[in-house]
């Protein structure tokens, strides 16, 4: 168990947990991932997972997304995200 110090939490102190942060992603002829910079080139070995997620299509913003569960040749699990109308490229989660 945790002592409780009776210090607030201030507001500054909070964080958002599995927040996406933008990456480099080198597509394929299909627009499959081949390799992401992390900050180095790691070519992707295999994709175990892809789906995509279309939402809040009635939003000024709405939501339209390809989610990728890549194995890169170095063994290390990512997932990923394209946002499909900007274009852009996210790593999701730690």
């Amino acid at each position: 168990m945790v002592e409780n110090t009776g210090t607030p939490l201030h507001p500054d102190a909070v964080k958002p947990v599995n927040t996406p942060e933008p990456v480099r992603v080198e597509e394929g002829p299909a627009g499959l991932p081949l390799a992401v910079r992390l900050p180095n080139r790691q070519r992707v070995a295999a994709i175990e997972d892809r789906w995509r997620i279309d939402d809040e299509w009635w939003r000024t913003e709405p939501v339209s997304r390809i989610y990728y569960v890549v194995l890169l040749a170095s063994g290390e699990k990512l997932a990923l995200y394209q946002d499909l109308i900007s274009g852009e490229w996210y790593r999701q989660g730690g």
